[in-house]
């Protein structure tokens, strides 16, 4: 009944409006003006229905992808884009159909509602038979034509499977291009990490371990000293090559999972963390490593910047996801920008089909949060 209410209104408004553009088309610019306010009417008009479908019918659906167009076109150039866009004509075609599909379930029920009146209220077991059947039959009808709305809605006010397999291969490429910078970043910064940080140190124990030979028969106490002092030096340099190599991969990831990966992350961190790790089975290798890296990206913004005085991870896996959560009672304030370190693991997260989010307000708290598919 609603349906057929509001299609009938929506029919009515859409037809005058067709009506009212099509008589002015042949006036240069106007035609185009009115025919593109026509259809934005219908994209509206698409709106309101999927809400009432949403509350009607209980299901949800995805807005039709109307026309984006660039601001730098002329006013007429993005009119135009509307008049010809396909997808736009088929929420108007909605609006024609709607109304004859609701007018046909709503008859189909009201005619099992006299079926069944009828044949209750009549002697004769062929009637009693007409009554009883239409009493069983007039539900089904009735979820019939919910049914039949939602396909109707679906198929004309939702994203066609064209549109579908369009948007998921923008997606993919989306995913693809953030991989693709998100590994040349992490590439340079390797790089950068061995040229600024590890190299210097080993050109400098190799020249004090030079100095100490030269030295090593005229000036024996000296050559001793250098020693000592390069084999402390060899000893930073092992434990810088260490953290680097834990930042690539760390090793106990691969051999006890992820709660130790991340009880060995926190150790020495300035600030108290709680882990709460719950999981059904052991993730994928590549799931557990964007995992760690989102902790691990979370919990380094938490000790240098955030200001917090305690943070808590929690990872959990239900319905096939895994959701990693990262919160700290710091300052806030942190964002997702370009060639940051949270925007490479929106990159390594949506790589894998993933979601990621942050907020953060000015003041805190902070949610660090990534849902993964396991």
């Amino acid at each position: 009944m609603v349906s057929l209410l509001t299609g009938a209104l929506f029919f009515t408004v859409l037809t005058a409006a067709l009506l009212l553009a099509g008589s002015v088309s042949w006036i240069v610019g106007v035609g185009t003006v009115a025919m593109s306010g026509t259809l934005r009417l219908a994209a509206w008009m698409a709106g309101v229905d999927r809400r009432r479908i949403r509350r009607t019918a209980g299901a949800r659906l995805d807005p039709a992808p109307v026309p984006t167009v660039d601001a730098a076109l002329s006013f007429r150039q993005r009119q135009r884009a509307w008049t010809q866009s396909p997808v736009v004509w088929r929420l108007v075609a909605y609006q024609m159909v709607r109304p004859l599909a609701a007018a046909a379930a709503l008859a189909a029920v009201a005619g099992a509602w006299y079926a069944m009146v009828f044949g209750l209220g009549h002697a004769g077991s062929g009637w009693l038979v007409l009554g009883v059947a239409a009493l069983f039959a007039w539900p089904m009808l009735a979820r019939l034509g919910s049914v039949l709305e939602v396909s109707l809605a679906r198929a004309l006010i939702g994203p066609s499977r064209s549109g579908q397999l369009s948007a998921e291969v923008r997606r993919l490429g989306e995913a693809r291009t953030m991989a693709v910078e998100s590994a040349d970043t992490e590439r340079r910064r390797i790089e950068r990490d061995l040229h600024d940080g590890l190299q210097p140190k080993l050109v400098s124990l190799a020249l004090e371990l030079g100095l100490a030979r030269a030295r090593f028969e005229r000036d024996p106490a000296s050559a001793r000293s250098l020693i000592d002092q390069a084999h402390e030096e060899a000893k930073t340099a092992i434990e810088d090559l260490r953290s680097l190599v834990r930042g690539i991969h760390p090793s106990v990831l691969d051999e006890r999972g992820l709660d130790a990966a991340f009880s060995a992350l926190v150790a020495s961190c300035a600030v108290p963390v709680r882990i709460d790790v719950s999981l059904v089975k052991r993730p994928d290798k590549a799931v557990e490593a964007v995992a760690y890296f989102v902790v691990a990206e979370a919990i380094t913004n938490v000790t240098k910047h955030s200001g917090a005085t305690r943070a808590s991870v929690v990872i959990t896996e239900s319905a096939g996801l895994l959701r990693v959560l990262v919160t700290d009672d710091g300052g806030g304030g942190a964002t997702v920008a370009a060639g940051g370190g949270l925007a490479g693991l929106a990159a390594r997260v949506a790589a894998i089909d993933g979601t990621f989010a942050v907020d953060s307000p000015a003041g805190g708290p902070t949610r660090v949060e990534a849902i993964i598919p396991v």
